[in-house]
């Protein structure tokens, strides 16, 4: 049972971590779009209408949504972190204090079940004003979106850095060394 619950929340955090790693890769290319997080609103707040077949103030409904719920997400995230790195460091010990590994585990599982009973009460909210196709649709999209964002980011993170161009590669110089004749 305690490997099931370890490996749900390593899963989690791991999940979480590539998350971020997403977002900074983002938040990484601004080229006149702003921050990532509101060039990814736009995209929402311009395609969710006709993808879903909703009026605009639904849609403003919706984000709304998520924007009460983004930052206690958000501090879940850290708490989840912070609990995990401390993890690290207890089990980074030749010999981790059992008590305090239980005590960082249960924290561990219960920002897991927060952070599941926020994602419910929020899908929930959404849910309710939506019909069961828009429901479908919006989970079609959100999915879809996920997919764009995860694929980009990955291309972000592989391209070379576009900052100050590369020196051009050229072979070493001779020096000439000069040494005295003895006399």
């Amino acid at each position: 049972m305690r490997r099931f619950i370890l490996l749900g929340i390593l899963v989690l955090v791991l999940s979480l971590a590539g998350t971020a790693a997403a977002d900074r890769a983002f938040a990484q290319s601004r080229n006149g779009y702003g921050d990532f997080r509101d060039k990814l609103m736009e995209i929402k707040r311009g395609r969710l209408g006709p993808a879903l077949g909703i009026d605009q103030r639904t849609v403003d409904q919706l984000l709304q949504i998520e924007q009460r719920y983004k930052p206690v997400r958000a501090q879940l995230k850290r708490d989840m972190n912070t609990e995990f790195q401390r993890l690290q460091q207890l089990m980074g010990r030749p010999n981790p204090p059992e008590q305090e590994v239980k005590v960082t585990l249960d924290n561990l599982h219960r920002k897991r079940l927060e952070m599941l009973n926020l994602q419910q009460r929020q899908q929930e909210e959404e849910m309710a004003i939506l019909t069961p196709v828009q429901q479908a649709r919006y989970l079609m999209f959100l999915i879809g979106l996920r997919q764009q964002v995860t694929k980009e980011a990955r291309t972000l993170r592989s391209a070379p850095y576009r900052g100050a161009p590369a020196a051009p590669v050229t072979k070493p110089r001779e020096i000439p060394v000069v040494r005295p004749i003895p006399e």
